[in-house]
């Protein structure tokens, strides 16, 4: 998706109030906007033709409040170029409306994560996103969730639906989380962190059995064993080895007893 504003694009304008692109518009947005822009180009070492400088307002819709607005700031009317965006016209700027709810329905990755329809089918769009490769996409919408989260009651107090982010950082956190390799998932970690929470079994699990040993004294490794089965598997030069004289004697006399019996 382009947006050609009339005239060149030497220069482009983002001033916005704190609003989320699934904020609805309110009167005196719009003025803002343009106030924020005639204070950005006033700011400009090299003065710069208006033709020069375009808006691009993100909202979920194309509401009445704005409408309402563009007439009394002389606007000449919305005007649909495509499905879901409006060139403003008769404003000092060139100025275009995109309806992020549209894009979203449209397939567009980046505005579908600042629409409404995020809030309402962020399962199907977070899928979406992450079977065509989109995460990391998802990575900064995590950082931003996380940055509103941090800003407290005063963001909740200003945007509707705030209620839900932490239900949205959460489902991101887990679709950007299962995206990683194992490795990058645990680097940083200290071991007793990377094990923390499992089960014995689930620690010992796909280790080969010199693996689960390793690091283990002698007496360690035998702790549970009955001398049966110590000793199974083992010849009988090696059940002797390591024996002092007396006890491999005992040992002699002891077989030589049971197979005289």
């Amino acid at each position: 998706m382009r947006l050609r504003p009339a005239g060149g694009q030497e220069a482009e304008c983002r001033r916005r109030r704190r609003k989320r692109g699934g904020d609805a518009l309110e009167q005196g947005d719009l003025a803002q906007l343009l106030g924020c822009t005639y204070l950005w180009h006033s700011q400009q070492v090299e003065l710069i033709p208006h033709r020069d400088v375009s808006l691009i307002v993100l909202a979920p819709t194309l509401n009445e409040p704005l409408r309402r607005e563009l007439e009394a700031l002389g606007g000449q009317g919305a005007s649909e170029e495509e499905r879901g965006i409006y060139r403003l016209p008769g404003l000092p700027f060139a100025a275009y409306l995109v309806e992020t709810d549209v894009m979203a329905q449209r397939g567009e990755p980046l505005l579908s994560l600042v629409s409404r329809e995020f809030l309402r089918h962020r399962d199907r769009i977070i899928e979406q996103l992450t079977r065509t490769g989109h995460m990391a996409l998802l990575w900064y919408m995590l950082q931003q969730v996380q940055q509103f989260r941090s800003l407290g009651e005063d963001f909740a107090m200003q945007h509707k639906d705030s209620e839900y982010l932490g239900e949205v950082e959460e489902e991101l956190l887990t679709t950007v989380l299962a995206g990683l390799p194992p490795e990058d998932r645990l680097r940083g970690l200290a071991p007793e962190e990377r094990l923390r929470g499992l089960a014995p079994e689930e620690r010992l699990r796909g280790l080969a059995p010199e693996e689960r040993l390793r690091g283990l004294a002698p007496e360690e490794r035998l702790r549970g064993l009955a001398p049966e089965e110590r000793l199974r598997g083992l010849a009988p030069e090696e059940v002797i080895a390591g024996l002092s004289d007396e006890q491999a004697a005992r040992l002699r006399e002891l077989l030589q007893c049971q197979t005289d019996h």
